[in-house]
């Protein structure tokens, strides 16, 4: 890296507690090593957080990612369209990650594009907690590709303080079988504590042929002591992963799933495009990321943690007769450096974050294919790079308590620069490699400049506690989301794409979150209205003039609604959990597109967001059985932009039960059972809808039916 990388800090440490329990009937676990991170709540915006233990509950045997226990979280809309997690999207309040909003340790590792997502690179098991930010997002988090969808950070479980070994197996539904090892090294020589984890996971796709996943993944981190000054951890993640995909559905096809709902990929023609060994993914991921914290005095100390992933493989899909061949080479690279202090009994921190990537994101290099041989039959796309994407963004925040009050303040400006683009003329460029093909490639279609933007991101928030119980809370924040790069076809002509092009802005949002929290000792209960006004609303529009999906940042829109959350122990084992969102997300100006189409699309809910959904939830203890059933409804969802073709609400049942069974010498027994859609619901979880979008169209994901795991874990 040889740009400049100044001051930065983080205004708040998330701070994760986690703690290995267990309960038997005639003892009790022996001491085990406890990994102990500071998780603080926040003034600005609303936060929760799911600790390890939470994870293990609600996720159990089958999950490779963690999202499903922040799914029980008030306005928090996770979907899995196969049991075990991996094809997985979430909304917060209605809006839509777009691979973005992810981050692990703070640093945003994985961005746009094809392949595995952050939330499925890491392994659960090396995951201490899972915090979900909503509504305004702190200056000193949110980095990466946006946050007006809310943020998801991940922290690792760190190296522990003395050797152990952990192995798991799990088995279950559709051949799934995932073998997971790690070794902690403890303290060595009182300097540094190592960890070192790998694991296989292998399982048939629910429906149709081929692998859902197929995946191999090795992790190690070394960490300091804590009896050491300067605190210092370094980590690593390979992490190879490889899917068919599944074949969605017509909108007619979509309304009779009895029929239907197996519906996917042929397996008898491999002369066809729609082969399913023609629609797979297959991608190797490399990460590097750490942190360095120096004290400068007692009451200050400056940090820096970088950070670096490389994305590589291909994504295989049908395209008309022919199969699209999207080749993925690209480098992300970036780094935090912050600065705290506390000067009287408030604290100031000043950071400044940057980094680097190349697309995609837009696609770059992609080939078609021929069906039987794959054989090379063209460049469908080959788009030279002079600029990468760039992101700086220096950072303030203050902390403060006055009384029964606390104040947050923060500020950051973000200067957020896109690539330049070439795009080619291809004829004549055989099957070389995209560097080769740039290198013979000279008659140019057109150009695409970097443009500059310049985002200005101030937040407040006043936390007022009435009583040891209860408090109030109040916060105003803006947020952003990178530019939509989807949708530059070939196909366009110059003067679209590029007007397309120029008209592309960060997407802006003005949060504010009005809630109130009560903490007793058997009742709990929260709730948050929120309010959010959006500008430069991002995202692929359908453009009926041109009968193209494409990217556009035009819209205007608000979102409004309330977040219930709620929890009772009715018996001293026995705690009942539920949890409510009402969300009222349209657009508040009708849509002009870059041709002359004209869309009125004012006062409509956005497509694929439902206006209620919740859950119910418990957790049972019965000699030392965990065990954790859940009720999940989505509403109904539109959609078209106008409301005239909808998907029908539905309900899932979840039933997880954990048991840990405490041995000689320290050594313990992790026995954990799941079933996830417990009654086989037939529902259609999410569609492929743009944002503007009057026709119904789509490619519609089936949910995936019963499935049932199983895992044993021992711990030496």
């Amino acid at each position: 890296m040889n740009k400049k990388i100044a001051l930065s800090v983080l205004a708040s440490i998330v701070i994760c507690n986690i703690q290995l329990y267990a309960e038997t009937e005639q003892k009790e676990l022996s001491t085990v090593n406890v990994d102990t991170q500071e998780i603080e709540d926040s003034t600005i915006g609303s936060k929760n957080v799911a600790s390890a233990k939470e994870i293990k509950i609600f996720s159990s045997a089958e999950l490779i990612s963690p999202y499903k226990a922040i799914s029980l979280e008030p306005g928090v809309d996770i979907r899995t369209n196969d049991p075990f997690g991996i094809n997985i999207t979430h909304k917060i309040r209605g809006k839509s990650d777009r691979n973005i909003g992810e981050t692990l340790e703070g640093l945003p590792l994985k961005g746009i594009g094809p392949g595995g997502g952050l939330a499925t690179m890491v392994d659960i098991e090396n995951i201490s907690c899972i915090s979900v930010e909503k509504g305004a997002i702190k200056a000193d988090s949110g980095f990466g590709y946006g946050s007006d969808n809310g943020m998801v950070d991940m922290k690792m479980k760190k190296p522990a303080g003395t050797f152990e070994t952990t192995l798991k197996q799990s088995i279950g539904s559709d051949n799934f079988s995932k073998s997971y090892i790690r070794i902690d090294s403890g303290e060595l020589y009182g300097k540094a504590k190592v960890f070192i984890s790998g694991s296989l996971t292998e399982a048939d796709k629910w429906k149709g042929e081929g692998k859902s996943p197929d995946r191999k993944n090795f992790e190690m981190g070394i960490a300091s002591t804590s009896n050491q000054p300067v605190e210092w951890e370094l980590y690593g993640i390979y992490n190879d992963q490889k899917s068919h995909n599944f074949k969605g559905l017509t909108y007619a096809q979509s309304k009779d799933l009895n029929t239907y709902r197996d519906l996917d990929y042929q397996t008898t023609n491999p002369a066809s495009s729609d082969y399913y060994d023609y629609n797979k993914q297959d991608f190797q991921t490399y990460t590097l990321f750490g942190k360095l914290k120096i004290p400068v005095s007692s009451d200050s100390s400056i940090s820096f943690r970088p950070y670096f992933l490389n994305d590589k493989g291909h994504s295989y899909s049908t395209n008309g007769t022919k199969v699209l061949d999207w080749i993925v080479d690209h480098n992300t690279y970036g780094g935090v450096v912050e600065y705290e202090t506390k000067l009287s009994d408030a604290t100031l921190k000043a950071g400044y974050w940057y980094q680097e990537d190349e697309p995609p994101g837009p696609p770059t290099s992609q080939k078609l294919r021929e069906p039987s041989t794959l054989a090379f039959s063209s460049w469908s796309r080959l788009v030279g790079v002079k600029k990468n994407h760039t992101f700086n963004a220096p950072f303030l925040t203050y902390e403060q308590t006055f009384g029964n009050t606390v104040v947050e303040a923060g500020l950051k400006y973000l200067f957020l620069s896109s690539p330049t683009l070439i795009t080619y003329n291809t004829t004549g460029i055989g099957d070389v490699s995209y560097e080769e093909a740039l290198s013979q490639a000279t008659n140019v279609r057109y150009s695409l400049p970097s443009h500059n933007y310049e985002v200005f991101l101030p937040n407040i928030g006043f936390t007022h506690f009435l009583d040891d119980s209860s408090s109030i809370k109040v916060s105003y924040g803006r947020n952003w989301n990178t530019l939509s790069y989807s949708g530059f076809s070939t196909s366009l002509s110059d003067d679209i794409a590029k007007k397309m092009w120029s008209a592309l802005k960060p997407e802006e949002s003005d949060n504010f979150d009005l809630g109130y929290t009560f903490e007793g000792d058997k009742f709990s209960f929260s709730s948050t209205l929120f309010y959010s006004l959006v500008k430069n609303v991002g995202g692929s529009f359908y453009d009926p003039v041109l009968n193209q999906t494409y990217a556009q940042n035009t819209a205007e829109a608000e979102s409004y609604g309330l977040e219930i959350g709620t929890s009772y122990k009715l018996l001293p084992n026995l705690l009942l959990s539920a949890a409510a969102t009402y969300n009222k997300y349209a657009f508040t100006t009708d849509i002009q597109s870059a041709s002359t189409a004209y869309i009125a699309c004012k006062g409509h809910q956005h497509p694929d967001v439902p206006k209620f959904f919740g859950n119910i939830s418990a957790k049972y203890d019965f000699m030392g059985y965990k065990i954790a059933p859940i009720l999940r409804y989505v509403g109904k969802r539109y959609v078209d932009t106008l409301g005239q073709y909808s998907v029908d609400s539905y309900y899932l049942v979840d039933l997880s039960i954990n048991k840990e069974i405490a041995l000689d010498d320290g050594h313990s027994l992790d026995l954990s059972l799941s079933a996830t859609n417990l009654l086989d619901k037939k529902y259609l979880s999410t569609f492929s809808a743009s944002e503007i979008n009057i026709v119904p169209e789509t490619t519609y994901t089936v949910g995936s039916p019963r499935a049932v795991f199983v895992s044993l874990q021992y711990k030496f």
